[in-house]
């Protein structure tokens, strides 16, 4: 592998023998090298290879302010993740977590803290992603010493989210998302006045509805919808008419606070997730 770019002392991108450019890590690996020479593979510790150029850019630029200890640390966290989630993860977690981790330490160093408002919510929507955050935290603490509020483990559960869906790393994307969940659910529970009982496999797979509903609204995807949805969904309002009705709010307030149009696919599958949910029929 030769060297084509210098990051710092521990990091370079190289080019392997098959012409792919891939990020290495290793302690003192670049010590003396420059651009051209070949690296001692025996010193490699890591090795990332990106899915997209745009993401090779992003991870470069963060590794030259990482210490190598927090390379290898957020690799190690990614690979727990991996291992674990049981879903196609974005390259994007690399960039985002370096990211999020490094200015969580810095925080911290400094004495500062930040509140996680949204913690209950990504508790309920995102349980297992919550719990890969807490594994994190655990990794975090064995390696540093540093032990981070739950409020980080929520913070990491978007990263992850985020992940599941994105192709960069944009958690403010998933942090929006998640509150539109629990504004759709606040409209429900306005409209029947009564709270869904969230231990029901009802519950669970309209939440797992809501999550790609609520991410594609923060991300302008438009939604769609065809005659027959619109026969079928005519044929639901007077079998389900208040779980319908409940369904036509949430279309008027993501109307009125997105400014998007969920069309009438979309509706039929609410229509169909809170008949299922409120009244357990379907």
């Amino acid at each position: 592998m030769k060297i084509r770019k210098l990051l710092n002392n521990n990091a370079a991108v190289v080019v392997d023998r098959q012409g792919r450019e891939k990020v290495v890590t290793g302690k003192g690996l670049i010590y003396g090298k420059k651009t051209g020479d070949k690296v001692d593979e025996k010193k490699v510790e890591k090795i990332f290879y990106l899915s997209s150029d745009t993401l090779n850019l992003k991870f470069q630029e963060i590794l030259k302010e990482l210490p190598l200890e927090q390379i290898n640390m957020v690799k190690k966290i990614v690979d727990e993740i991996r291992l674990n989630l049981g879903k196609k993860l974005s390259d994007a977690i690399y960039v985002s977590l370096a990211d999020h981790i490094h200015f969580a330490l810095t925080n911290y160093e400094k004495g500062i803290s930040v509140k996680n408002n949204l913690l209950p919510d990504i508790m309920r929507f995102y349980p297992e992603e919550y719990e890969l955050g807490c594994r994190g935290l655990k990794i975090v603490l064995e390696e540093t010493g540093v032990e981070f509020a739950k409020d980080e483990a929520g913070f990491i559960a978007l990263h992850i989210v985020n992940a599941e869906t994105e192709s960069g790393p944009d958690t403010q994307k998933a942090y929006r998302a998640t509150k539109i969940i629990e504004e759709v659910l606040e409209v429900i529970k306005n409209f029947f006045e009564i709270e869904i009982e969230e231990n029901s496999l009802a519950y669970y797979r309209f939440i797992n509805h809501l999550r790609y509903f609520s991410q594609r609204i923060v991300s302008g995807t438009t939604f769609s919808g065809d005659d027959k949805d619109q026969e079928l969904l005519e044929v639901l309002a007077l079998k389900y008419t208040e779980a319908y009705q409940c369904g036509r709010n949430i279309q008027t307030f993501i109307r009125a606070n997105y400014d998007m149009e969920i069309g009438c696919e979309e509706l039929l599958y609410l229509t169909i997730h809170i008949q299922r949910a409120v009244f357990k029929e379907v």
